[in-house]
């Protein structure tokens, strides 16, 4: 339990976590400017509205948006060992 809650293991998911956020962030725009060049308006508001959205476009439309596809999903790939690790810690 004392390896858990050491404070370089913490301070190395929050900056996996921050890199996360920030891939997710600009996927999030680019696949936001891919589908609005492609007036593709549905597509682009439904981002705006529910963010995971975004790799469904960009999962759907690999071929025009497989560069904001690999860092949103590279992204939410990079959130998900901090978000296990904060709830196997609130339990």
């Amino acid at each position: 339990m004392l390896l858990l809650t050491s404070p370089w293991l913490i301070g190395l998911l929050v900056i996996v976590f921050s890199i996360g956020v920030a891939l997710c962030f600009v996927g999030l725009m680019v696949s936001l400017m891919t589908a609005l060049g492609n007036k593709n308006w549905l597509w682009a508001a439904g981002m705006l509205a529910i963010f995971p959205l975004a790799a469904v476009y960009c999962l759907r439309r690999w071929q025009i948006a497989a560069w904001p596809g690999k860092m949103l999903l590279s992204g939410m790939g990079l959130l998900i060992p901090p978000i296990a690790y904060f709830l196997l810690m609130i339990k």
